[in-house]
């Protein structure tokens, strides 16, 4: 159960805030763009930058991971400021090289499959079933990157080993990996829905409640200690104490798009940047409930090669 107790201190998300133009008069109306195609372009644009993001990330994985230049991947694709929270590299683009240029070199059969790619403002969040040789169960990566003109600038990362056996029939990857695009508001709801039932089922141990006003009439788990259903996350989690403090678990930060909420956690152990920690993927149905959830749990150690946490924020 010590996968279990890794969550956080709930953080607030912030209402949508409804901004309403109105026209002075009938002059101002003929001589400016109605608001709703004012604010149509700028959703588009909007989403122009998301896929430009998404891009810049999957080509940089693509290039690194399976192309094997990992030196030229960072020199297209890192910014001159690169802010490293995998606690086994340095930061800046050299740390990168050397950090992950050694481990691909002694990996000939290294193979990262994208399994799902989300934005939302400046991050990408990524999952993949990376892969040192065929038929090896490999691992399952999640990372989160900030992209700033272009440039990736910032990462964060949880990686899990695939077990051999699974409490459930699905495997850490399969399912739904997109959705239609929903409205900001949609997404919004989602979040807070995410994070609560998170602070509810970790910290404040109400497993029963948070499954209870949060999931959805079916529930599909991809963590393997959890078998599919609301009744075993409520079993498997029976007896969790509240947690409060510096032990409880934070939500540093989510990636919402579509149907999908992407949520870091980490729990800290007291000592140094020790703690376990995730990152989740959520999905909803229309009805703001979680109906399916995929995620990678790892322990991190009470150094880095940086000196940054590996949940904290560069900016």
């Amino acid at each position: 159960m010590s996968n279990l107790r890794r969550r956080a201190a709930w953080i607030a998300v912030p209402a949508a805030a409804a901004l309403l133009l109105t026209a002075c008069s009938n002059d101002a109306e003929s001589a400016t763009p109605s608001s709703s195609a004012t604010s149509t372009t700028v959703i588009a644009e909007q989403g122009d930058q998301l896929e430009s993001n998404k891009t810049v990330v999957t080509d940089f994985y693509e290039l690194a991971f399976n192309g094997r230049q990992v030196q030229q991947a960072a020199d297209r694709y890192i910014g001159d400021v690169y802010i490293q929270h995998n606690p086994t590299a340095a930061d800046g683009a050299a740390g990168f090289v050397s950090g992950i240029g050694g481990y691909v070199e002694a990996t000939p059969g290294l193979h990262a499959e994208i399994t799902r790619v989300f934005a939302e403002g400046d991050l990408v969040a990524l999952q993949s079933h990376t892969t040192s040789a065929p038929g090896d169960r490999g691992q399952a990566v999640f990372d989160i990157f900030r992209v700033d003109n272009g440039k990736i600038v910032e990462h964060w990362d949880a990686i899990q080993d695939v077990p051999e056996t699974s409490a459930n029939p699905n495997t850490m990857f399969d399912g739904p990996t997109s959705s239609p695009s929903k409205s900001s508001e949609v997404l919004e709801r989602n979040t807070a829905n995410a994070l609560t039932f998170l602070q509810l089922a970790f910290n404040e141990g109400k497993a029963a409640e948070a499954a209870d006003q949060l999931v959805g009439p079916t529930y599909t788990q991809h963590n393997p200690s959890f078998a599919d259903g609301k009744d075993a996350f409520v079993t498997a989690l029976a007896g969790i104490e509240p947690v409060t403090g510096d032990k409880a678990t934070k939500f540093p930060r989510t990636v919402a798009e579509g149907d999908f909420v992407f949520v870091q956690t980490f729990a800290s152990s007291g000592e140094g940047t020790a703690g376990s920690g995730s990152m989740d993927i959520f999905r909803f149905d229309e009805n703001g409930k979680i109906v399916e959830h995929w995620d990678a749990v790892q322990d991190y150690p009470s150094t880095t090669a940086s000196g940054n946490t590996v949940w904290d924020d560069g900016r």
